[in-house]
This record gives C-alpha cells, sequence and structure tokens, in this order.
C-alpha cells in the first residue's frame, strides 16, 4: 500500500507539472534504501529459490515397496509354456519413515540456505554503503588537510623569502605531508571506483550512486539497542540453523542407511505358469525370500553415515561454542569503540583547538601557521571521529548477524 501511495504521489506531480523533475532524478538514482532492497533479487537467491520450489514440487518415493519387477519365461522357446511372475522388493524396517525424515530435512536445508543467501546478500550491501560512504568522508576531510597543507606551504615560502634565519625542514615537511595527503586522495578515489562497480553489479543496475551520509543510524541509538539485547550468551542465526539442518539430514541419512540394512524379506513373488493353465493351484505359485540376519554385506556403508553425522554434530557444536564467544567479543568492542566515541566527540565540542581557532580569530595579527596548526588539529580530531563511527557501525552489523536480526521479517534497514 505504501508503495502504491509512493508511486501515485509521483505519477500526479508529473502529470501536473510540479517537481516532475526532481521525481524523475531521485528515481534515476540509486539510494541507500533502494540498493539494501536489492538483496531480494540477489542472483544467488534467485537460484536458491528455483532449487527450493523444484524440491517442494518432486514426487515422493513409494511408500513401503523400493521396486517392483515384472518378468515373463519362455520354456523350450515354446509360446505355449509362457511363465510370467511379478516381484515386489519391500523397503527395510524403518526405512520408509526415515526416508520421509530426510526428504523433509532436505527441503527444510535448502529453505534455510535460501534464508543464509539473502542474509548474506544483505550483509553485502550494507557493508557496500558503510564502505562507500566511509571513503567519501575520508576524502572530503583528506582534502580538507590538503588545502590546510596548501596554506602552510605559501605562508612557509612567504617566510623564507629574505629570511636568512628560516628554518628550510618546515617546508620540506610541509611539502612531504602534502604529496602523501595526495596519494592518500588518489587511493581512495580509486578504492570509490571500484566500491561502485561492485555496487552496480550486486544492484544489477548502471544507477548513479546517490549515497547520503545523513540519515545513518546514530551512535547513541546503537548504544541503547546494544543494551536492549539478550544477555544469555547463547544465539542462534541462519548459519547455525543451516549447520543443525545438516547435522539433522546426516543423523537422519545414518538412521536410513540403517533401516535398508533391516530388509529381512527381501523380496515377495507371485508367479502363473501358463503350461499349468489346466490346474490354477499348480499355475500359480508364491515365493518370499528371506535375508538372514548375521550377513552384512554393507555394514562399511552405515559406518561412513555415522562417521559424517558424528563430523556434522562437532561442526555444530562447534559453531554454537564460536558464536557465543563471536558474539561476547562484538558486544565488548562495541562498548569500548562507543566509550571512545563519546570521548571524541565530546573533545570536538569543547576541546581547545577548538576554543583557541575561535579566540585566535578575533585577533589581529595573529600567526598564520598557529592557525593553520589549530585548523589541523580540528580536522584529524574530525578523521578519527568518523572514523570511529563507521567501525562502530561496521561492527554493530556484524553484530546483528551474530544474533540472526537481518533477515528478519518484517525488512528493517539497519544502517538507517
Amino acid at each position: 500500500m505504501k508503495n502504491l501511495c509512493i508511486i501515485l504521489a509521483v505519477l500526479f506531480s508529473i502529470l501536473t507539472g510540479y517537481g516532475s523533475a526532481h521525481a524523475l532524478e531521485d528515481m534515476n538514482k540509486l539510494t541507500i534504501d533502494s540498493f539494501v532492497l536489492t538483496a531480494e533479487k540477489d542472483l544467488k537467491l534467485q537460484n536458491q529459490q528455483e532449487l527450493t520450489r523444484y524440491l517442494n514440487e518432486a514426487p515422493s518415493s513409494t511408500p513401503y515397496i523400493d521396486r517392483m519387477e515384472f518378468r515373463t519365461e519362455t520354456q523350450e522357446f515354446d509360446l505355449e509354456k509362457q511363465k510370467y511372475s511379478l516381484r515386489l522388493y519391500p523397503k527395510g524396517w524403518g526405512e520408509t519413515r526415515y526416508t520421509r525424515q530426510v526428504t523433509e530435512l532436505a527441503s527444510q536445508s535448502c529453505r534455510t540456505e535460501e534464508r543464509d543467501y539473502y542474509n548474506t546478500a544483505l550483509k553485502l550491501r550494507y557493508e557496500l554503503v558503510l564502505d562507500y560512504l566511509e571513503s567519501r568522508t575520508m576524502v572530503d576531510l583528506k582534502q580538507q588537510l590538503a588545502a590546510v597543507c596548501e596554506d602552510r606551504i605559501h605562508v612557509l615560502k612567504k617566510k623564507s623569502a629574505g629570511s636568512v634565519s628560516f628554518d628550510i625542514s618546515d617546508l620540506i615537511s610541509a611539502e612531504e605531508l602534502l604529496t602523501d595527503l595526495r596519494l592518500e586522495l588518489v587511493g581512495l578515489e580509486n578504492k570509490i571506483t571500484g566500491i561502485e562497480h561492485e555496487i552496480a553489479v550486486a544492484a544489477d543496475s548502471q544507477r548513479p550512486v546517490a549515497f547520503d551520509k545523513t540519515p545513518l543510524i546514530p551512535i547513541s541509538v546503537i548504544e541503547k539497542k546494544i543494551h536492549e539485547l539478550p544477555q544469555e550468551a547463547k544465539v542462534n542465526n541462519v548459519k547455525l540453523e543451516d549447520q543443525k539442518n545438516k547435522m539433522d539430514l546426516a543423523d537422519s541419512k545414518y538412521r536410513l542407511e540403517q533401516a535398508k540394512n533391516r530388509n529381512y524379506l527381501n523380496f515377495f513373488q507371485v508367479a502363473y505358469d501358463s503350461d499349468d493353465n489346466d490346474d490354477m493351484e499348480k499355475a500359480c505359485s508364491i515365493e518370499l525370500a528371506v535375508k538372514l540376519p548375521f550377513i552384512n554385506s554393507d555394514q562399511d556403508g552405515v559406518n561412513l553415515k555415522k562417521i559424517n553425522f558424528m563430523k556434522e554434530r562437532l561442526q555444530y557444536n562447534e559453531e554454537v561454542r564460536a558464536l557465543a564467544e563471536k558474539k561476547i567479543s562484538q558486544t565488548r568492542s562495541l562498548d569500548r569503540l562507543i566509550r571512545q566515541y563519546t570521548l571524541l566527540e565530546a573533545n570536538r565540542q569543547n576541546g581547545n583547538a577548538k576554543v583557541s581557532l575561535k579566540t585566535y580569530l578575533k585577533i589581529d595579527g595573529m600567526d598564520p601557521l598557529n592557525l593553520l596548526k589549530i585548523r589541523e588539529s580540528i580536522i584529524k580530531s574530525d578523521l578519527q571521529l568518523e572514523k570511529t563511527a563507521f567501525n562502530i557501525r561496521n561492527r554493530f552489523i556484524e553484530l546483528m548477524d551474530i544474533m540472526g536480526k537481518l533477515p528478519e521479517k518484517p525488512f528493517k534497514n539497519y544502517i538507517l
């Protein structure tokens, strides 16, 4: 309903001539929301959805019969001496039940893998958005830092003219710093180009990227959400669900292999001999084949299935332990980073550099180099603050992935 209202509003503005250019411009840009929502159309996810549909629609096996054979035998090449038989091979004791379990678990595992693909696609898009915006922010701040450095070089060159006592090392250091900043900017621009290509591939769109840093989730909101999370160490997510499905599936396959070896009734046969058609009691016969239980030719297959189940169980238990440790580690790391961010933000608002700059701007005849040093200190503080903020957001997405929150329905954008 919401999407319909948006479409109608856009159509109305276009038809009435109000805001038509602005509406068309927005539709032709790739925003954060529109990009993250492309996870639902991810190519790997669509392939997995096709596999899930096939498993849901695939015909099931015959419940109690493994196979059925119709046989005919001609004696002495005489068609009047024809013998017909129908042979049924029953499944082993419990084989039907475990076959049904294997089929259901395979289908469930496929659905879980579908959610896992969706989760992976979402996480990739969150990471690309944050990486792109962080790189853009770093470019803006590094450009400001380079401008300050250029001004310092300009002032130093003026001071060096006609001054015998001028220390040339200050000018050399400033020029080296400017060179390093320009190289960093080239590297960042190249990185942004690469990220834009990854975004275009993920979105399957050539629309220009129009990500805006302004609506990103504030650090204070992240701090509040972390404190609202359950305190128990044990957590669950779609990857752990997938591993549990693999363990249960391996267990069912092992039990199915055991059941196959319990096919004590090997076959049941009803035969009709046309040569004795005058006497139905002689013409018809029933044959049973019973398998002796102390002979087991396929024990190796059972052992291999048991080993595979034990490996999957070990992997699942290891994943549970590792996931709990990862959750604790990420939470503690986020707590430390948030405290660091809070201190940096307080210093930025009330720090000596900012106060000094306001003071020095009111003083006539102030040395411009001192002003530039203060300005440089403020920009470096901003750099550290922004790096910490993006680090927190990235770790928050990682924590939401650990907690299994990303693919939950209804959809929630965890970076806005």
